[in-house]
């Protein structure tokens, strides 16, 4: 018996659920509200972040950036200062971020447990989901992937500021020092990405942890000769594989009643 054909992985792209997307964090940032951090009577507001906030957390390899799962206390309020600071934090360097950062610590008023701080720990998930997740939800639709830069020493560096500044520019009617300081990266995204897939329609990236999941009951089905799902729904439109044909042919073949066993 000839060997099997190889096993090729595919399927309908809409088997596929989209990625889960925080739309309610979405909405805050693209219109440029903060993240509201509440406990105790006492709020505290977190901006979205900006070219400018990674530009400064770059200049000092924030843990909180590169292993946010590592990141200490300080760590945090360092990220915290620089999503709410601004261009003078920059030309302070670390002395003026640490600054800012310990002021977090400090008790909202006199005789008060709670701290800015406080607040960012107790609801760190949603700080790195504000922070690290949000402001690329337009990239992750971009259809034109083609364009790769190399590799340089800083990622966020004279190619990245010149693309927020064409982006703001161009598409937000802001200024150079608004596209890199003020415009969010969310709304950076989203802008570039309704004008990038030309007549293709924005789509929302397929989850990541769905698409492994499927891909290996695909797999395993396709070992036993088995029809997809689709396959049973629309067969006319998704015949059977040539996998699937052999799978099915040999244990035909294989079968008692046939003689062959």
């Amino acid at each position: 018996m000839d060997e099997p054909p190889p096993i090729a992985v595919e399927f309908p792209w809409w088997f596929v659920r989209p990625k889960q997307i925080n739309h309610r964090l979405e909405i805050r940032a693209v219109l440029g509200l903060p993240l509201e951090l509440t406990s105790g009577g006492f709020r505290f507001e977190l901006r979205p972040a900006t070219m400018g906030f990674l530009v400064l957390l770059e200049s000092i390899d924030s843990p909180f950036f590169l292993k946010p799962a590592e990141a200490s206390a300080l760590d945090i309020c360092r990220a915290a200062a620089c999503a709410n600071g601004g261009e003078e934090l920059l030309a302070g360097g670390l002395p003026a971020i640490d600054a800012a950062a310990e002021k977090l610590a400090l008790p909202f008023r006199r005789g008060a447990k709670l701290s800015p701080a406080n607040l960012l720990i107790e609801n760190y998930g949603e700080v790195v989901e504000w922070l690290l997740s949000i402001p690329w939800y337009g990239y992750e639709m971009l259809r034109n992937k083609s364009k790769h830069r190399a590799q340089e020493e800083f990622l966020f560096c004279g190619p990245s500021l010149a693309a927020i500044i064409d982006t703001g520019t161009k598409y937000a009617n802001l200024s150079a020092h608004d596209a890199i300081w003020t415009m969010p990266l969310a709304l950076a995204g989203h802008l570039i990405e309704v004008n990038d897939c030309g007549t293709l329609h924005p789509e929302r990236p397929k989850d990541a942890e769905d698409l492994r999941i499927k891909t290996a009951e695909y797999i395993d089905r396709e070992m036993r000769g088995e029809p997809h799902p689709w396959q049973e729904k629309e067969p006319e439109l998704y015949p059977l594989s040539p996998r699937q044909r052999y799978e099915q042919f040999k244990r035909k073949m294989e079968d008692p009643a046939n003689g062959k066993a």
